[in-house]
């Protein structure tokens, strides 16, 4: 029983190791965001100063709505992430595979969203859209993973947790094909608008889903 301990204090350590990691990724991600926001260049003349930075503040209107929208995508990632791993108990070199692609998605966002804000053009979009859906796919392959009782890196995982996580998943995945195709077909602004229905789709989610599997306010 001693030399167990030693153990579980080396295991505990190196799960530790992997969820603070991951943690950095996340923060220098969302920080990344309103770095790529560059503070808008205007004449020094004080009589024509106010209107050429209310000019510029509305060219960077595009900017703001990026950001917004990957903070939030970003954010709950994060979560969803840190759900995840408060049911890990042990690791694999597939799990720390699986966990570093999903990373690599995460990090690819800044440059997506001021590619995708800068340009309102079709293909900048594909690219940031793109992005998110292989996130999102990723993390459930991630969860699957986890999940399996084979792979023994998880331990009491609840049922209604396991469905929460999945349709969370799918309702971002969907909603950025949705809106791929939405602005091609109607336009940019109203794609970009459209995004707003996962923050809803959320909301009733998260309720629906803590309420009928009395997960707690946690997750």
């Amino acid at each position: 029983m001693a030399q167990d301990h030693p153990e579980k204090e080396r295991q505990k350590f190196q799960l530790d190791r992997i969820a603070l990691f991951s943690d950095a990724v996340f923060a220098i991600a969302i920080t990344l965001l309103v770095i790529e926001i560059k503070v808008p260049v205007v004449s020094y003349d004080s009589q024509l100063f106010d209107k050429e930075f209310s000019l510029a503040l509305d060219e960077m209107i595009p900017e703001f709505i990026g950001f917004f929208i990957s903070f939030i995508v970003i954010g709950n990632y994060w979560r969803a992430h840190h759900t995840i791993f408060g049911y890990v108990t042990d690791y694999n070199r597939r799990l720390i595979s699986l966990n570093t692609w999903f990373l690599l998605s995460i990090v690819c966002m800044p440059f997506t969203t001021a590619m995708m804000s800068k340009y309102i053009f079709f293909r900048p979009y594909v690219f940031y859209c793109v992005n998110v859906m292989m996130s999102g796919l990723i993390q459930l392959r991630l969860w699957h993973y986890i999940i399996n009782p084979k792979n023994q890196v998880s331990v009491n995982i609840p049922v209604g947790m396991i469905k929460y996580k999945k349709y969370s998943a799918w309702v971002v995945i969907i909603c950025f094909a949705i809106s791929l195709f939405l602005h091609r077909l109607v336009g940019p602004n109203f794609a970009r608008l459209f995004l707003a229905s996962i923050f809803i789709i959320n909301i009733f989610t998260d309720r629906y889903f803590i309420k009928k599997y009395k997960l707690g306010k946690k997750y």
